[in-house]
């Protein structure tokens, strides 16, 4: 008992202090060729994060979205990014943070983890601005990634086609 009680409390800081989000979104950028812009935001983040003291680089944990809560200015062509996602079929999107690299940039690092999207799983970075302030840890994320590694076909219109390349930016508020 005593063997298992020294174990427990040793392996404890592995586990990290959790942290809780306050608030964030992910909002997407991309265009219909020879038409216009397309710019849905969810702003229902979910995280299941955690952090060892205040070691940014240990920063770990899994950020998602219900794919469904997205809105642009046009709820017919939402719809119609829902069908192309096949949203009824793979409801969640999830980033699984496994690591962080410091860049050279002051506040900036790398997000190394796996993206899981429309049913598949690949390596994904962003790039980061992370700040501390109080007890408060915001990140500001963007990066781009190509429907078609995910087997997302991008809707057409006639000859009018969306966009493969989608722009991303996502911002996390997480609390100590």
């Amino acid at each position: 008992m005593k063997k298992l009680l020294i174990v427990l409390l040793l392996s404890f800081p592995l586990f990290g202090d959790s942290l809780t989000l306050q608030e964030g979104f992910v909002g997407a950028h991309t265009e219909m060729i020879m038409d216009s812009t397309i710019d849905p935001l969810n702003t229902h983040l979910k995280a299941d994060m955690s952090i060892d003291g205040n070691d940014l680089l240990s920063l770990k944990g899994k950020l998602w979205i219900d794919m469904d809560l997205f809105r642009s200015d046009n709820k017919d062509r939402d719809e119609h990014m829902n069908e192309a996602n096949e949203v009824s079929k793979f409801p969640i999107a999830t980033y699984n943070i496994s690591s962080l690299t410091k860049s050279e940039k002051e506040n900036m690092y790398v997000l190394h983890g796996t993206l899981d999207f429309h049913g598949t799983q690949k390596p994904f970075m962003l790039d980061a601005e992370i700040l501390e302030k109080d007890s408060q840890i915001v990140i500001n994320a963007t990066t781009n990634f190509l429907l078609s590694d995910y087997g997302v076909e991008a809707p057409c219109m006639v000859f009018m086609c969306v966009r493969d390349k989608v722009d991303i930016f996502a911002k996390a508020v997480l609390v100590r």
